[in-house]
């Protein structure tokens, strides 16, 4: 691409105003630097071809590395054949050939004026180097120019000493070339491609980084496909002159400085991975530029003193004032045209005449510096003695085993934010003369008094101590700052995951400010401001403060984060920590790093990063990543940042590798990221770990693969956790595991076949024994057939000796009768209190809790019902498969739907969509059922009709949730007329539960359902028989919902005087329960009967109270009947609300307004001229409309506040 020279005239002027100078007979060096890429050939070339159009003889060197070891070499090249010696006894020695060479240049200068240029001379020869400092000292009374070009640009190795480094500014003219800026790199990709989308330039523009070199081989690989979007990989660029410009820029820099860039890649990479967003990583077009209304824009470069980005003077103390094209001075960021405090900042110009300054600056770590909050708030765990540190282990006595960062764990008290502050610093002092292990920091003892291993064994994760932390819900103190912990009880460790008390104490602290530091250069850059800036008016004052505040906020942000990734990539490329963070300061401003949201450098596009990254050996990244995360831990870094440095290492083969992958694994399971575990989880097996820590971890795994990736993922895992050898309690763990997901897939048989294997194992663990025996009979109830098999054991074994099958086996036999109509609601429930109340084991708790808590539902005790479920599911650990869970949903699913709440059932996950992936069909699930009742309920017919049409239930297993889907679809074909066809799927329904031997309609009532269509198809006498053996075994129960639905159905069979007694008694009983649904078809029901029975009035009155009662629960098919129903019974149409605010009249309106102000029946009476009896007739109304009970609910149900 022959691009024009943009940005370059200031430079060419200057050239030609020396060759002015020259041809009048008083010559000089002039010196062109700037970094690799920046155009200095090419400038060289134009400036030659300007003098020869002036008339001037030009005589050209280009110096080359292999030309380093030829004395005079670049000189040889100016002075052509004349400069070679045929007889080199004529010159004796170096010296008197370079005055022989002089002697010859100054013959040259008898002609022509003469212009020299010689391209890289910082690659010259020594000698020539010296002769060319030699002439530029005598070239003021000749008519020659000296044109120069030099490479500067920081490295990490420090360079020579510059050409003009000993030589006086009066003889040499130093012009340092700057980046392109974001106008000219735009003008350039459109005149090559000029109807490309804007966010594609910007692309091109960000991964050019300022630089002629990479923006011509870029725009020469896009130019042959001219793909949709700039690619983010090197591999998608053909013919490759791109990834080719790159590795020179690399070689040019040297050994030590592409190490690092590669090792800067390499990091990057993985943060980008974890979810760190960098400019870049934001859509096209949509740049962190966007937020100050300048997207996709840069400001000109504007270099101040002389100094561009990227150059130095080789004198190594890196130190400069040069700013990167397109940055702020101070904060290493784009600089705006539109910002005003950039606008109002005068730039000093660069002048020729200036001398060669530093350009960046290379500050040494600083002992001093304070340790940053979110690192020293680390608190690690190991098991391993103090003074048994492994040589070969990097975790010493002060280098934590098992570092787990709080700030990873308060992310999710705290709006997902590291915790940072005082609490950061107690925790470093905590670590103080204990080894870098928290004060208070013991070995976590097993279940089983095992001894003192290297890795604490935790089930799936290596817990955090409650020990460190002071009790929850009292007042601590930490340096000087009182908090409150809050009151919030941990689940025991035998229930599930850690309870983290730790994230309470870190959440509660807030964050700190960052100790003040200024960077060197920001309080260059500040004193440079110009007074010109402040004459602004008093409010434009307090803006520009405000404005500095928060740069001087973001100025030590982004220091802070330079200087820690330097002391991160100084051990990984074995490189001084000083000199990377002058690299990085230097890149940043010469466009090739950006900050991103956090401050920390990064490269300006990933297509950048990724030629960067290739060409480096897959085992030295691996390396380096391994250095990294060892570097990291040493500095307490967050345990997920660690382990992403551990999923791209080779394996470490030290206990502290598997604990950080493991804690990792704990941190994203408890803030609900189950799937960014499973890398964590994965890495860790790679690792060497002992059996029983081995199992504990495959058990882990498969049941997030299960439940994470596909319900057949995890299996493998968990067969191969239940065949290691381990300790009875984790083989348990596995085998119920391993059991839950075969029954998700069908295979109840081996599924029951897997908890049997176990038995012979558990002789000598007899309460183990019993949690895999009731586990079975718990799973057999998804298979009819090994259903009565397990319960035919559970009842003979009880009947030997009760407590063989302890307190959750006698829950179970508790349920079993219940279903069966053997026992009443008050005896059920007196039965499973007093089995609560009694000790269980911590594996077998959450059975008990489960039955329990079904019980209870059943027997209307909703809010126990509701405890009792959130108090199993705070036990369950989210990683571990347990059929307990499901059966705990699944009651919570049952209340929501014995109250009515169809919108808590229709937003539970799944509800709504067909289940079963992978393996056999699964069938559909309870959750599922009562999604589709309430479906029906609330209106949606033909999204229920889809939700029962994603099932083939001819292969679904046979068992309790089939039954129930068959109620719930029996419903739907209900409603949408077909009773035909809903009591065919009601008896279809009751014929499989008998032969369960569930014969209760506490489960589902399919006896008064198919009543119900019977009656409809005109079939009484079948339908009054359903009734009536559904009241008998109602009764038996005897709770207000089941006695009331089966009354209120008989009623309906019956008919005439009679039935309306009943549908009377029906209303009565359930009147006085907390069961809605049941009340309003008992209301509507009874409604009708009256007015068959000619008592229309009062008919009217049932089916209002129907009606709003539906309408506040949000029952739309029952309202609708009930409304149906008043049409019918001669009411009016109304089209006005009636319940809630809007159903209100004037007249009630305008009491319940005053009755909100507070005042008193009595004063409302009088305000109104009303009798007092008056207002509280409407202010009963207005509660039913309302639906509230209290006065003091009046402000809120009518919008106050």
């Amino acid at each position: 691409m022959d691009a024009p020279l943009l940005e370059r005239r200031e430079a060419l002027e200057l050239v030609a105003a020396e060759a002015g100078r020259a041809r009048a007979g008083t010559g000089r060096l002039v010196l062109l630097r700037g970094a690799t890429g920046t155009g200095r050939t090419a400038l060289l070339e134009a400036a030659a071809e300007q003098a020869e159009a002036a008339g001037m003889r030009v005589l050209r060197a280009r110096c080359s590395p292999d030309d380093t070891a030829l004395p005079f070499a670049a000189v040889r090249q100016v002075l052509g054949p004349a400069a070679e010696f045929s007889d080199t006894r004529e010159v004796p020695d170096e010296r008197a050939r370079g005055a022989w060479l002089w002697r010859l240049l100054r013959s040259f200068t008898a002609g022509p004026p003469l212009l020299i240029t010689v391209d890289d001379v910082h690659l010259a020869d020594d000698l020539s180097r010296r002769w060319f400092v030699d002439a530029a000292r005598r070239v003021d009374r000749l008519p020659l120019l000296l044109v120069v070009t030099e490479r500067s640009q920081y490295d990490i190795d420090a360079p020579s000493a510059g050409l003009a480094h000993a030589l006086s500014p009066a003889l040499v003219r130093t012009l340092t070339l700057a980046p392109l800026g974001a106008d000219s790199t735009t003008e350039l990709v459109r005149s090559d491609f000029d109807t490309v989308p804007e966010s594609w330039v910007e692309d091109c523009v960000r991964a050019s980084a300022g630089s002629p070199l990479l923006l011509r081989a870029l725009l020469d690989d896009l130019r042959g496909t001219l793909p949709a979007t700039v690619p983010k990989a090197c591999a998608a660029l053909y013919p490759g002159a791109y990834q080719a410009a790159v590795s020179w820029w690399l070689d040019s820099a040297g050994p030590a400085t592409a190490e690092v860039a590669r090792a800067l890649a390499a990091l990057d990479d993985v943060d980008r991975a974890e979810g760190n967003r960098t400019p870049f990583d934001a859509p096209n077009g949509e740049t962190d530029d966007a937020a100050s209304g300048n997207r996709g824009r840069r400001a000109e470069f504007r270099p101040a003193h002389g100094g561009a980005a990227g150059q130095g003077d080789g004198s190594g103390d890196g130190r400069g004032d040069g700013r990167g094209e397109g940055q702020d001075d101070r904060l290493g960021r784009p600089a705006y045209a539109a910002d005003p405090v950039h606008a109002a900042r005068p730039v000093r110009p660069v002048h020729a005449t200036d001398p060669v300054r530093p350009a960046y600056s290379a500050r040494p770590a600083d002992p001093a510096r304070p340790a940053d909050p979110a690192r020293a708030a680390d608190l690690a765990y190991s098991a391993r003695p103090a003074d048994s540190a492994d040589p070969a282990d990097p975790t010493g006595p002060a280098y934590p085993a098992r570092p787990t960062h709080v700030a990873d764990l308060a992310r999710s008290a705290d709006d997902g934010r590291p915790s940072e502050g005082p609490a950061g610093a107690a925790a470093g002092d905590a670590k103080e003369n204990t080894g870098g292990r928290p004060q208070g920091w013991a070995p976590r003892p097993s279940d089983d008094d095992r001894p003192e291993e290297v890795m604490p064994p935790r089930g799936e994760v290596m817990q955090l101590r409650e020990e460190v932390m002071p009790p929850r819900g009292k007042d601590v103190s930490l340096r000087g700052e009182h908090v409150s912990l809050p009151d919030v009880s941990p689940a025991p460790p035998e229930a599930g995951l850690a309870p983290y008390s730790t994230d309470m104490l870190f959440s509660a602290m807030g964050t700190s400010p960052i100790a003040e530091r200024v960077s060197p250069s920001a309080e260059a850059a500040a004193g440079d401001a110009s007074p010109s800036a402040e004459c602004v008016s008093s409010r434009s004052d307090t803006a520009s403060r405000s404005d500095a505040e928060r740069q001087s906020d973001a100025a030590r942000q982004s220091d802070t984060a330079s200087h820690e990734l330097a002391e991160l990539l100084g051990p990984v490329a074995d490189a001084d920590p000083a000199r990377v963070a002058g690299w990085l300061t230097a890149m940043t401003q010469l466009g090739l790093l950006r900050p991103g949201a956090d401050g920390r450098p990064r490269y300006a596009h990933p297509l950048l990063r990724d030629a960067v990254l290739s060409g480096w050996p897959v085992t030295r990244r691996r390396a380096a990543h391994r250095t990294a995360a060892e570097v990291m831990l040493r500095r307490g870094e967050r345990t997920e940042a660690v382990a992403g440095q551990l999923l791209r290492a080779d394996t470490v083969g030290v206990a502290w590798a598997s604990g950080v992958l493991l804690d990792a694994a704990a941190v994203a399971v408890h803030d609900g990221r189950t799937a960014d575990a499973l890398p964590y989880l994965r890495r860790a097996l790679e690792e060497p770990l002992p059996d029983d820590h081995r199992q504990r971890l495959l058990t882990e795994l498969g049941s997030l693969e299960y439940t994470t990736v596909r319900s057949s993922a995890g299996i493998p895992r968990l067969a191969e956790a239940v065949r290691l050898p381990g300790l009875p309690r984790d083989r348990v763990r596995a085998a119920v595991a391993l059991s839950t997901a075969l029954t998700g897939q069908g295979e109840v048989r081996a599924a029951v076949d897997v908890l049997r294997s176990l038995g012979p194992h558990m002789t000598f663990h007899p309460d183990l024994g019993r949690t895999v025996h009731i586990a079975s009979v718990l799973l057999s109830d998804h298979d009819q057939e090994i259903r009565q098999e397990a319960y035919h054991w559970l009842h003979e074994t009880a009947g030997r000796s009760p407590g063989l099958v302890g307190t959750a086996g006698q829950a179970l036999l508790v349920r079993y009768d219940a279903t069966a109509g053997l026992l009443s609601a008050d005896a059920a429930m007196e039965r499973v209190r007093a089995l609560l109340a009694e000790p269980v084991d911590p594996l077998a708790e959450p059975f008990l809790l489960a039955t329990v808590a079904a019980v209870a539902q059943w027997a209307d005790e909703l809010e126990e019902a509701e405890r009792l479920v959130e108090r199993g599911l705070a036990r369950q650990r989210p990683s571990l498969l347990h059929p307990m869970h499901r059966a705990l949903l699944n009651v919570r699913a049952d209340i929501d739907a014995a109250r009515g709440d169809y919108a808590r059932l229709l937003a539970a996950p799944g509800a709504r969509r067909p289940a079963g992936t992978g393996g056999r069909a699964a069938g559909p699930a309870n959750s599922q059922a009562q999604a589709l009742i309430a479906l029906v309920e609330t209106g949606r017919l033909a999204e229920a009709h889809r939700l029962a049409g994603g099932f083939d239930l001819r292969d679904a297993p046979n068992s309790w949730e089939l039954n129930r889907f068959l109620y719930a679809r029996g419903v739907l074909r209900s409603a949408a007329g077909d009773p035909a066809g809903a009591l065919d799927d009601f008896l279809e329904c009751g014929r499989r539960q008998s032969a369960r031997e569930v014969v209760s309609p506490v489960v589902t009532p399919w006896r008064t359902a198919a009543a119900e269509c019977r009656l409809a198809l005109g079939r009484p006498r079948g339908a009054l028989e359903l009734a009536a053996e559904e009241l008998r075994l109602a009764q038996v129960w005897n709770t207000p919902r089941l006695v009331g639905r089966s009354l209120r159905v008989l009623g309906l069979a019956t008919g005439g005087r009679r039935g309306l007694e009943l549908a009377d008694r029906a209303v009565g009983v359930l009147r006085d329960a907390a069961v809605e649904p049941e009340l309003i078809s008992a209301l509507v029901a009874q409604g009708r009967q009256l007015t068959a029975a000619g008592e229309r009035a009062r008919a009217r009155d049932c089916l209002r109270e129907a009606a709003e009662r539906a309408e506040r629960l949000g029952a739309v098919r029952l309202r609708g009947i009930a409304q149906e129903a008043l049409r019918e019974g001669g009411a009016r149409r109304s089209a006005t609300a009636l319940t809630g605010s809007g159903a209100l009249t004037g007249s009630e309106r305008r009491i319940a307004e005053l009755a909100a102000e507070g005042r008193t029946n009595t004063e409302i009476a009088e305000l109104l001229h009303l009798a007092r009896r008056t207002v509280e007739t409407h202010l009963t109304s207005t509660y039913r409309k309302l639906g509230i009970r209290r006065r003091g609910d009046l402000p809120t149900a009518l919008g106050r506040e």
